[in-house]
């Protein structure tokens, strides 16, 4: 694939960098800041919060065994498959609707 453009307003040919954006999301607990840990070639920004007894009836954390912390903005990483082309990834907190955030 050629990424190549031609600026017409120089008659050159000039290298344009692609890039392409991934949103993981779902459910508490299910591994969205592992995911971007694990693939990331940067070390992640991530959001991690210590839980507290507030989001006792908001999150399942029967469902999730010894964890203690929670995503509560979003993570960030990023993996280059080449010079011209880079994908960012952007982990977000538990999504509305996934079965504990937005329950009523």
């Amino acid at each position: 694939m050629d990424f190549t453009d031609f600026d017409q307003h120089r008659g050159r040919a000039t290298n344009r960098i692609t890039s392409a954006k991934i949103v993981i999301a779902g459910g508490f607990g299910v591994g969205k800041t592992t995911l971007v840990g694990a693939i990331s070639e940067i070390t992640p920004l991530t959001t991690e919060a210590l839980m507290t007894s507030a989001g006792v009836t908001v999150d399942n954390v029967a469902s999730v065994p010894g964890k203690t912390t929670t995503t509560v903005a979003m993570d960030f990483g990023r993996i280059t498959f080449g010079a011209d082309l880079v994908l960012y990834l952007f982990g977000t907190p538990d999504s509305p609707g996934s079965g504990s955030c937005g329950r009523s």
